[in-house]
């Protein structure tokens, strides 16, 4: 059985130390699996990507990646550190708000910016960049300013950006989130295939309609706890595995 990727044992997250937004999650990832994190908005799901990026840290619990303990302390304890470096390599992070992640002047730069952080020269930069565009059919937006872009224009430049790293893990929070529907077609599609090529796959969405799509096991699960006047939800983790065929 092949060694997991991602191990969530027991993790809990709670903001300021107040408001709880994961409590006791626990599951697995294995390579090459595509998961979908279900839930209302509000349940968590955000947070749980975000442990899963190391852009934060469980308040309590442990998460393993890649074989390693994934701390605050490790992230931060050596300014040139190895794991971390590997870790960024390795897994890619496709946020919801496409607006959050552009900031770049031009989409060119928007997609060589990750490759340039990873020391490679730049005529390999250059090489991987129009790769993808090619691949993501975005090369004759290659000059233009990615907040001029539509919706769907920036999604896709969104995941070029983290395709262009080459991840094995592609961390996707609610993809499909205020795309038309040729555009959200296309995603399914795009993600069937990178799933095909062997890529580990973490969808958080609410969109029932994708979910057998783009992936063949679900976490689901919501609770509401009421605190004073204050109602709130956090996520457990409850597996539901399906099968499904794609048909042309």
């Amino acid at each position: 059985m092949d060694e997991a990727i991602f191990d969530l044992r027991n993790v809990s997250y709670s903001y300021l130390g107040k408001i709880n937004a994961l409590k006791d999650v626990s599951f697995k990832v294995l390579p090459g699996e595509q998961i979908c994190i279900m839930g209302a908005n509000g349940s968590g799901k955000s947070t749980l990507l975000a442990i899963m990026d190391a852009l934060v840290f469980p308040t309590f619990g442990e998460f393993r990646a890649f074989g390693n303990n994934v701390t605050e302390e490790i992230f931060d304890s050596i300014k040139d550190n190895d794991f971390r470096r590997y870790f960024r390599k390795k897994v890619g992070f496709v946020f919801q708000n496409s607006d959050v992640q552009l900031f770049s002047s031009t989409v060119f730069e928007e997609l060589a910016f990750g490759p340039l952080q990873l020391d490679l020269s730049k005529d390999e930069v250059r090489s991987r960049v129009e790769e993808v565009m090619g691949m993501m059919d975005i090369a004759r937006l290659r000059e233009r300013a990615p907040h001029t872009l539509s919706g769907g224009e920036k999604k896709k430049v969104c995941i070029a950006s983290v395709l262009v790293n080459n991840p094995d893990v592609l961390l996707l929070d609610e993809p499909t989130a205020g795309l038309d529907p040729r555009t959200q077609l296309w995603l399914i599609e795009f993600l069937q295939e990178l799933a095909e090529a062997g890529k580990t796959i973490i969808t958080a969405t609410h969109d029932l309609d994708i979910i057998e799509q783009i992936s063949k096991r679900s976490l689901i699960h919501k609770h509401m706890h009421r605190h004073g006047a204050i109602a709130h939800q956090h996520m457990h983790a409850h597996e539901k595995e399906h099968s499904h065929e794609h048909t042309s």
